[in-house]
């Protein structure tokens, strides 16, 4: 066999590997619609979960859920942080604020996958959605309206329908 056709073979098989085997992105997006199905919001979860590299490049749920629960708790941190800032700017509804400051810093410790083991993973990520929901009762009281309140706590629910979706994908 000459060396034309031992590349057009080879060229055959490399286009066919090709053709027949997803590529990262395509198997991450597949696995993202997959997990996605038990979230409230379908299309934001797969948007949640397909814009970052870390979740297309899991290889599983299992690793699709750390991912997502490791984007939940950073969001849940900077959400944290971002409530520290406004209750500094705002003395007004210094109190309110800073209890979301809290309740942001609580939730991160409900953000994981330990629970798995016993099959409370879900209980526990809903734990910190109870956290979330207190600042939110802790702003109503306060009478605080501020749009980038709202919009962050927004935000950080549209994560967290993604980890929680990953996690009941495990456990059912």
């Amino acid at each position: 066999m000459d060396s034309k056709n031992r590349i057009m073979i080879f060229a055959a098989i490399v286009l066919y590997l090709f053709l027949h085997f997803p590529s990262q992105t395509e198997a991450g997006v597949e696995l993202a619609s997959k997990v996605c199905k038990h979230s409230q919001n379908y299309e934001s979860c797969v948007q949640t979960l397909t814009s970052h590299p870390q979740t297309l490049a899991a290889p599983n749920e299992k690793a699709i859920a750390e991912k997502a629960l490791e984007i939940a708790r950073k969001v849940s941190v900077d959400t944290g942080v971002f409530f520290t800032g406004l209750a500094q700017t705002n003395p007004a509804y210094k109190t309110a604020l800073e209890q979301c400051a809290t309740n942001f810093k609580e939730a991160v410790q409900f953000l994981n996958l330990m629970g798995l083991q016993g099959g409370t993973a879900s209980l526990d990520v809903h734990y910190g959605l109870d956290e979330v929901n207190q600042c939110q009762d802790a702003l109503t009281s306060g009478h605080v309206q501020i749009d980038s309140a709202t919009s962050i706590i927004q935000k950080w629910k549209t994560v967290y329908d993604a980890a929680d979706a990953t996690v009941a994908t495990l456990e059912n």
